[in-house]
């Protein structure tokens, strides 16, 4: 057992979470979402569904790792949200999961694309996504339903790719390398006042005498 599943279930009794940053905050209203009224907890079912919200993008591998840890010991099956959300915050801050940007998409559907159409067809998506580490049969259904084009019956990817990043208002690990700056810059400004201090310190124990002669 892992240090953070010992932590998990000793303390999966605990039914409120403070809050205290905003990315913390997003994360909490995510998995909100997924909640019924009163209940602070989520079937492991739909673990993988709230870390996708979130704009995060885990393969199987470590979709199957991220529950190991965050399921509750005490019931199983189940994951409390102030075990989940420190543990998110976590992965989010180390850039984990981060997904590929459009330019990256682009290139990995122009690799599909070998006669370079622009587009795919419905049965070649399904079959590469279902191929994929960690979606399930309702995001692919979903993914198709978005991307879908009835009038040429295919999905045109570039469009797709648009609207598949456009439908993440929020972005995690920009709040997470926000903060970053925000610290390098505090760091910065501490070690200017520091060596300001230092260098002012030196001047006054110069002799006034030494430095007439």
């Amino acid at each position: 057992m892992t240090e953070d599943n010992i932590s998990n279930s000793s303390e999966s009794h605990i039914t409120t979470f403070e809050i205290k940053n905003d990315l913390q905050k997003i994360i909490v209203d995510t998995f909100s979402l997924f909640t019924s009224d009163n209940i602070n907890s989520i079937s492991i079912s739909d673990l993988g569904k709230v870390i996708r919200y979130l704009g995060c993008v885990p393969t199987e591998e470590e979709l199957n790792e991220f529950a190991n840890i965050v399921e509750n010991q005490n019931e199983p099956n189940t994951v409390d949200k102030n075990v989940f959300v420190p543990h998110m915050e976590k992965q989010i801050r180390a850039f984990k999961y981060k997904p590929a940007t459009a330019d990256e998409l682009l290139q990995a559907f122009h690799t599909l694309d070998t006669e370079s159409k622009g587009s795919l067809s419905v049965d070649f998506m399904q079959q590469a996504l279902r191929e994929g580490d960690s979606l399930d049969p309702d995001d692919i259904t979903e993914a198709i339903k978005t991307a879908y084009d009835p009038d040429f019956q295919c999905i045109h990817y570039d469009i797709w790719i648009h609207k598949l990043l456009g439908k993440t208002k929020m972005d995690p690990y920009a709040l997470a390398a926000n903060d970053v700056a925000s610290a390098n810059r505090a760091k910065v400004a501490e070690d200017g006042e520091l060596n300001r201090l230092l260098l002012s310190s030196d001047n006054n124990d110069i002799d006034p005498a030494a430095s007439a002669v």
